[in-house]
């Protein structure tokens, strides 16, 4: 009778066992000494990360949570602002413990890197409202977009206009790369581009920055997962922060921002390693 009790208690423990064990990864000793953790980002992406422009602080989901990670663990973390494709070379060299800013976990990276995921994410074009002759992706074909430098976005397009513009006799689509947020506009504004490309995650912050200017087109036409981003050298951080990241999903935090910077539809809480798709 007594063993019957406990099967119940000890079937509970074997369930909670990897969640625990995952809570408990220890700290690589550099980390563990400094206490310090350095993250790469670029602060041109709203709602992720981006700067205040009353204090010029950092700001945004990826700071929140970066913020409620590093109180599980006990560290600060350091932030190393710069442009996007400056971000892994600063990882490759060892600048940087960590990526944490709109990095996607694609197979393509993951011979560098390795990633735990926590936000599903996803290319979406958005254009001018005025540019009337421009209603759906189809539009797209022969004229030109724009979007990020060292993202897996020119790949991305180039994939969607081989399989659709292609075959359909039309034109390919041609991609301008940019530096940030506020070149990606302007090319918009100048006529350079007709088109623009960022995450699914942005593109509503963006639209919500001028209001009238901009309009969403179609839907996201890739499904990504976003990831924090380290050595593949360093599986003791990346560890310890899969567990953090459990922990702050665990008791809420997680959802709570999400619900703050309005990331409904990319809400991902099974904290996988490695699982991004191509987007």
């Amino acid at each position: 009778m007594f063993q019957k009790k406990l099967a119940p208690l000890f079937a509970v423990a074997c369930l909670l066992a990897p969640f625990a064990a995952a809570q408990a990864q220890p700290l690589p000793p550099r980390i563990a000494e400094s206490k310090v953790v350095k993250v790469a980002l670029n602060a041109g992406y709203p709602p992720l990360e981006m700067r205040d422009p009353k204090t010029n602080e950092l700001v945004g989901f990826d700071i929140d949570l970066a913020a409620a990670m590093a109180k599980v663990l006990g560290v600060k973390i350091e932030y190393q602002d710069g442009a996007f494709e400056n971000m892994t070379p600063a990882l490759q060299s060892g600048r940087v413990d960590m990526i944490m800013s709109g990095f996607y976990d694609t197979p393509k990276r993951r011979p560098m890197f390795d990633f735990v995921d926590y936000l599903k994410a996803g290319a979406q074009f958005y254009t001018l409202v005025s540019l009337k002759d421009i209603q759906s992706l189809a539009d797209l074909c022969g004229k030109t977009i724009t979007t990020s430098r060292g993202t897996s976005y020119p790949d991305t397009v180039k994939a969607w206009s081989d399989k659709n513009c292609v075959p359909a006799g039309k034109g390919p689509i041609s991609v301008i790369v940019d530096t940030d947020l506020g070149q990606q506009l302007t090319n918009l504004k100048t006529g350079r581009a007709v088109a623009a490309v960022q995450g699914l995650e942005a593109v509503p912050t963006v639209i919500q920055t001028e209001p009238g200017v901009y309009r969403a087109l179609g839907e996201p036409f890739s499904s990504a997962l976003m990831g924090m981003a380290f050595s593949n050298k360093d599986t003791a951080l990346r560890d310890a922060f899969a567990g953090a990241l459990k922990k702050v999903i665990a008791d809420g935090t997680y959802d709570e921002l999400i619900k703050k910077w309005k990331l409904d539809l990319s809400s991902y809480k099974d904290v996988t390693i490695n699982a991004g798709p191509q987007p």
